[in-house]
Parts: structure tokens; C-alpha cells; sequence
């Protein structure tokens, strides 16, 4: 045992026993009397130690010996409390003070346990009877007050805050306590008398002046937020919290510039920290979403804060986060990095990446997603978008690598481990690995069978290996029939078809496919000349060949060509 476990108990011993000399020595003498300390202490010794199922049963066991012992059923009723349970905590709590009615610590246990099990009506009567006793006890006053005030009686809540306030003065905490009920009884009067009691208390507090402008505000008392936001100003013109007031008051008249003028004065101000400055700006990010002009502000608050903070790494990120909102996404990026310089969150590298693939910056994201890697080996979606770069450079190896290794990582989301599999399912394809490619097609289908991505390239991967082809054809046709309309989807059925020798459908499938595209594609055309071929039509089919290898040229598109008379 330390030092401090033995300080703990020996004090808790001392006060416990003076508490049993009085109690527990009227009824017990002599032997039974040493025998009761003893089994007193080693329940409190099992309580110190936290083995609260020991202490419960020595303490039963003296109840049963002194149940006129005031301090066991003090005991009994603070353990039942933290067993939840009601009726026993209640009954010792009741019966603790019922043999003592006027000891304290029993009375506050009293009403915490009818506070705990939601006894309002026992808890307010018992503080009321114990105020008429102690008129002037200030803490039961604030009690009082907060016992009627939880069960919704506000008015009799202020009343007992007023007797209070009337013995021990104004105060600061009895004031806001005040305020904050009138505002909820929606008494405007009485929480503005507050605010201005606190003022004339604390004249050069800020914070008590802001908040009555903002309450005068927000009621419509314009010319008197204006008045208060003022007499701020002149108090202290370089606090930035006045300047936060006329900002937002000049933004709800519609007057823009005065508002940003008011605006950079609070932001370049040295007094208000960088949460606050976040705060504002987070706000701002979505008041400027569509405004051009409050936009430019924006950024010209942020270089502001740059230049003040030039090493948080908050500024740079919120930056970042604005950049790449209006689509400056390589700016957004030089700044993401640069954020990292100061502090390495995930949430940091997360934009980075996700930027990285969005725009295709397969290079890029082969360097940074391992690199997030090495700070946060854990997270799953770095190990993802490694393996989609690698698998984009058909470095397959290691896209297998980066995407069986993050799979590890994955837990409750099967939205994220359906994209490790569909990518792995590719991967093994690209390998030969073809069984693989199939479990992994089948473990997406078995969570999501209307994943259509799945079900297109499950049918392609197979049309091209002529296997299972009727099931190529389902999947296929499921697939369009989830995401109708879509050619890279229409190409695999016509091609499946192809494979099965229905080249008559096949061609009615493809060159609907052929009319929704915006600009030829190699691939589809290079299929349309193979179903042609299949019709019999080879000049049709030379041209599509001849369109294709235009587009995209390659040795088994040349030798197609070579192939027709």
C-alpha cells in the first residue's frame, strides 16, 4: 500500500470513529463493542480498496447487530446509491437521518439520494423544512433555488435566489443565475435588470455589457445594442470583443462594409486567441460559400492570421479547407503540407489524400499516402488509396500489398471494406489470380448484391475469360438495370452477348451504348467492330477497328485490321 492510500485511510478512520463513539458505543459495550470496530474497519478497509460487493456484506452484518447506528446506515445508504439501488439507498439515507436529524453530512446525503432517483417532491420538501430552520443557510438557499428550478418552478427558483441574494449580497454567480431563468421564463425585463445589476457591479467587464447588447439585439432593441456596443468601445477601443458585436450588428442591417471593417479589427487583434479566430472563420465558411466579396475578406483574414501565427497549424489547415472549397485544390494542398509542418493530424492528411485522388494524382498519392502511413499506421484509408495509386501504374504487387494490409484496419464499415475488396478483386485479376478476383466479387455481393460496379466488372472480368457466362450475363443485365443509361455498363452486356454469339442483340446493345457518349472511346469501338465482324459486316468493322486504333493504337488493333481482306 502507498503512503497516500494510508494518509486516505487512516483520516477517513478518524472522522468514521468519532461518528461511532457516538452512535454505536450507547448501544454496544466491552467485547461486542471492540469486535463492532473491528468489523467496521475492515468494511471500510474493503470500501477503501474498492471492493464494494465485501464492504455491502460487513456493513449488512453490523446493521443486523446496531440498526440504531446512524453511521452504518450512512454507510449502507452511500453504497446502495452507487449500486442503483433505489429503495435500499433510500430507506438508510431516510433512517441515518431519522437517528440523527441534525447532522449535516447525513442531511446531504439525504438529498443527494432523493436527487439521484428523481424525488423532487421529497427533495424540495425536505430543503424546505430545513430553510424555514436555517433561514440564513446560504447553501441551502442556492439548493432550494435549484431544486424548484429543476422541477420546472422558476418563479419560486428566483424567489429563493432572492432571499439569498438579500443575505449575502449581489453576486456574480446569483445574477446569471437569474438571467439565465428569466430568459427561459421569457421575462426579457428581468434578465436585462441582471445583466445591468452585473455591470454596475463589474463596470469594466466586457463580457456582461456584450451580452446585454446581444439580448437587446436579438429582441429587436437595435438603437440600444448599438448604445451598449459603443460604451464598449470606449471602455477599451483595442479589445476585440466589441468589434465582434458591431461586425455582427452591421451584418444584420446589411451594412457589408462596416461589418468586415469591424471584422479585421477583431481578427488582427492580439487579445483574442486562436480559437475564437477559428471559430470565426468556420463561421464565415459557409457565409461566403456564396459571396464573392466576403470571400476575398476571408482570405484576407486568414493572411492576416497567417502572419500573426505563422506556426499553428489550425491557420494553415482552415486555409487549406477554404482553398479547396473554391477549387484551388494545388494551393489547398501547399497549404494541408504546410499545416503538417506544425502539427501531423489525421484529419490533414485525410484532405490531402482525398484531394490527390479526386484530381488522379496517382504519383503524388504513391509518395503521401505511405508517408501518412508511417504516423498513422492504423487508419485504413491511407493503405486504400496507396493501393488504387499503385493499382492506376499497374504496379499490382504492391497494390496487393498496401490493400490486404489496410483491410486489417477496417471495423463496422462495410461502405470501406467493400472498397478494399472491389479493388482487390481487380488487383488479382490484373494478376491471373482469378479465383481471388472472384471470392473478392462474391464478398461484395454477399454484403451489397445490387452493387453495381461489382456486378459490371464481376461479368466483364468473366466475359473475357469466356467463363460462367450465363452468370456473366445476369450480373450484367442487373447491373443496368440498377444504372440504366450508362454506356460503360451497356458495353459489358454487349460484349458478354458477343461472347455467347447473340450478336444481333449484342449490336443493339452497343450502339446504344455508342449513342450516349459525349466522344468516341477506343474500347467501345474496338468491341463494336468485333460484333460486326461477327455479323459478317467487315467494312463496318474495319472502320470501328480504324477509329480505335486513331483513338488509341495498339498491336492487336493493327493486326485486326492487317486480319480483314
Amino acid at each position: 500500500m502507498t503512503i497516500a492510500y494510508w494518509n486516505k485511510y487512516i483520516a477517513s478512520i478518524c472522522i468514521l470513529l468519532g461518528s461511532l463513539s457516538l452512535s454505536a458505543q450507547s448501544k454496544i459495550e466491552g467485547e461486542r463493542l471492540r469486535l463492532f470496530n473491528e468489523q467496521f474497519f475492515a468494511a471500510e478497509n474493503a470500501k477503501l480498496r474498492e471492493e464494494y460487493d465485501k464492504a455491502l456484506v460487513i456493513f449488512e452484518a453490523l446493521y443486523q447487530k446496531d440498526p440504531e447506528s446512524a453511521l452504518v446506515c450512512y454507510e449502507l445508504a452511500q453504497l446502495y446509491a452507487r449500486e442503483e439501488e433505489e429503495q435500499d439507498a433510500l430507506f438508510y439515507a431516510e433512517k441515518a437521518c431519522e437517528i440523527e436529524p441534525e447532522n449535516p453530512w447525513y442531511f446531504r446525503l439525504k438529498l443527494a439520494v432523493y436527487g439521484q432517483f428523481g424525488k423532487s417532491e421529497l427533495l424540495i420538501k425536505s430543503l424546505e423544512e430545513a430553510t424555514e430552520k436555517h433561514p440564513q443557510d446560504e447553501d441551502l438557499l442556492f439548493q432550494m433555488a435549484e431544486a424548484y428550478y429543476r422541477n420546472g418552478q422558476a418563479e419560486k427558483a428566483i424567489e429563493s435566489l432572492n432571499k439569498l441574494e438579500a443575505i449575502s449580497g449581489p453576486h456574480e454567480e446569483i445574477s446569471n443565475q437569474k438571467k439565465s431563468i428569466y430568459l427561459e421564463m421569457g421575462n426579457l425585463e428581468g434578465a436585462i435588470a441582471e445583466l445591468q445589476k452585473l455591470i454596475e457591479i463589474y463596470p469594466k467587464n466586457l463580457d456582461y455589457r456584450g451580452s446585454l447588447g446581444q439580448l437587446y439585439q436579438a429582441n429587436n432593441l437595435d438603437e440600444k445594442a448599438f448604445e451598449v456596443y459603443q460604451d464598449m468601445l470606449a471602455i477599451d477601443s483595442l479589445d476585440p470583443r466589441p468589434h465582434l458585436d458591431l461586425a455582427n450588428y452591421y451584418q444584420q442591417k446589411g451594412e457589408f462594409h462596416q461589418s468586415l471593417y469591424h471584422l479585421k479589427k477583431a481578427m488582427s487583434s492580439k487579445q483574442l486567441d486562436m480559437e475564437r479566430k477559428i471559430a470565426v472563420l468556420l463561421s464565415l465558411f459557409d457565409a461566403s460559400r456564396s459571396d464573392s466579396l466576403l470571400t476575398a475578406k476571408s482570405f484576407e483574414l486568414l493572411d492576416e492570421i497567417v502572419s500573426q501565427e505563422p506556426a499553428d497549424a489550425r491557420i494553415y489547415a482552415m486555409y487549406g479547407d477554404y482553398l479547396s472549397r473554391e477549387g484551388r485544390d494545388d494551393e489547398a494542398l501547399t497549404y494541408y503540407k504546410k499545416a503538417l509542418e506544425y502539427g501531423e493530424k489525421f484529419q490533414i492528411w485525410e484532405q490531402i489524400l482525398l484531394i490527390e485522388i479526386q484530381n488522379r494524382k496517382f504519383e503524388a498519392l504513391k509518395q503521401d499516402a505511405p508517408l501518412a502511413l508511417e504516423s498513422f499506421p492504423n487508419q485504413p484509408l491511407p493503405y486504400l488509396l496507396a493501393g488504387i495509386a499503385f493499382k492506376e501504374s499497374k504496379e499490382y504487387s504492391k497494390a496487393r500489398d498496401y490493400l490486404e494490409d489496410g483491410q486489417v484496419y477496417v471495423f463496422n464499415n462495410a461502405r470501406l471494406q467493400t472498397e478494399f475488396n472491389l479493388h482487390l478483386a481487380e488487383v488479382s485479376h490484373e494478376m491471373g489470380q482469378h479465383l481471388e478476383s472472384d471470392q473478392y466479387f462474391d464478398a461484395v455481393l454477399s454484403v451489397n448484391p445490387k452493387h453495381a460496379g461489382a456486378l459490371n466488372n464481376y461479368a466483364y472480368y468473366l466475359s473475357l475469360r469466356n467463363e460462367r457466362l450465363k452468370d456473366a450475363l445476369r450480373m450484367s443485365t442487373d447491373a443496368n438495370t440498377i444504372s440504366p443509361s450508362n454506356p460503360v455498363y451497356l458495353d459489358t452486356q454487349a460484349w458478354v452477348l458477343h461472347q455467347l454469339g447473340r450478336d444481333e442483340e449484342a449490336r443493339e446493345v452497343i450502339e446504344k451504348a455508342l449513342s450516349l457518349l459525349a466522344k468516341p472511346e477506343p474500347e467501345l469501338a474496338e468491341h463494336y467492330g468485333d460484333i460486326l465482324l461477327g455479323l459478317g459486316e467487315k467494312e463496318l468493322a474495319r472502320k470501328q477497328y480504324e477509329l480505335a486504333n486513331g483513338l488509341q493504337s495498339s498491336p492487336s488493333l493493327k493486326a485486326k485490321i492487317k486480319a480483314l481482306p
